[in-house]
């Protein structure tokens, strides 16, 4: 028994690569390995500005999450403090 040669995690018994890395083989095989580690860098790997924009995106929405909550906090305080100077203006 062996770990495969690419993912090193699942074990082989009668080939070096598992099923899904023996696809991964057959694709390099077809398209060069030089174009699929181009695309893998393109698409799987983030540059500079990528990931300044991903810590941006999750500022935000942790920022318009602490609005919302704030809000469903403070309306029935509103709501209360409106009644009250109804009342008080009746």
């Amino acid at each position: 028994m062996f770990n495969c040669y690419l993912c090193e995690k699942e074990s082989c018994y009668t080939t070096w690569f598992c099923e899904d890395c023996r696809k991964i083989k057959n694709i390099m095989n077809v398209y060069g390995k030089e174009d699929v580690l181009d695309i893998l860098n393109r698409t799987c790997l983030r540059n500079n500005n990528q990931v300044g924009y991903k810590i941006d995106t999750i500022i935000k929405s942790n920022a318009l999450k602490k609005i919302e909550q704030t809000k469903k906090e403070l309306e029935p305080r509103l709501e209360q403090m409106v009644l009250r100077k109804k009342k008080n203006q009746n």
